[in-house]
């Protein structure tokens, strides 16, 4: 009878170990979702959630490209698959804010960009001015290029993604032109 007892004990730490093994491959399969599978606005959100980890960003002043003058803030870190291009360029009537989603492997190709217009009615410096922003976001995840709204609604209508496409690949070609960034 003991011997049973001793048998059944066995089996059953035997059991919960194995059940414990298995739960915890769940884990870490559950949490593993490779930063490269992210598309879209998950990049932003992961981004957004572990910006703090990117620590401090290389910062280029870009006073060439506005009135007003503007910054680039790059983020990049060994742990993520992804580099941050973060844009500010201010005027007398309106400021933008351009935020670009690269792969990392040097060629530059993008994932998702972020493009918020601020317009001011009249310039900055005169009392009372209002601001009026847009937002769209282009996302190059699919083999077809998609352009959102505020709203993450898609637009579809193809002169306005063109447009849009054009707009921010060349923006970028040009501020970068001359800028050493290191990966």
């Amino acid at each position: 009878m003991n011997r049973i007892l001793i048998i059944f004990l066995l089996i059953g730490f035997y059991s919960c170990g194995e059940k414990q093994k298995s739960e915890k491959k769940a884990e870490n399969v559950e949490i593993g979702k490779s930063v490269s599978e992210l598309k879209d606005f998950e990049l932003l959100q992961d981004f957004e959630k572990n910006k703090a980890e990117f620590g401090t960003p290389d910062t280029f002043e870009l006073n060439d490209h506005s009135a007003d003058g503007g910054e680039l803030s790059v983020f990049h870190d060994k742990d993520f698959d992804y580099i941050v291009f973060d844009f500010w360029l201010y005027g007398e009537t309106g400021k933008l804010n351009y935020t670009y989603w690269t792969e990392k492997n040097g060629n530059m190709k993008f994932k998702f960009v972020k493009k918020l217009n601020y317009e001011y009615d009249k310039p900055y410096y005169e009392k009372d001015y209002k601001t009026d922003s847009i937002i769209r976001y282009l996302s190059y995840s699919d083999s077809k290029i998609k352009l959102f709204d505020i709203n993450k609604t898609e637009i579809t209508e193809s002169e306005l993604i063109e447009k849009n496409k054009s707009e921010l690949e060349s923006f970028f070609k040009d501020v970068t032109k001359g800028i050493e960034i290191i990966k």
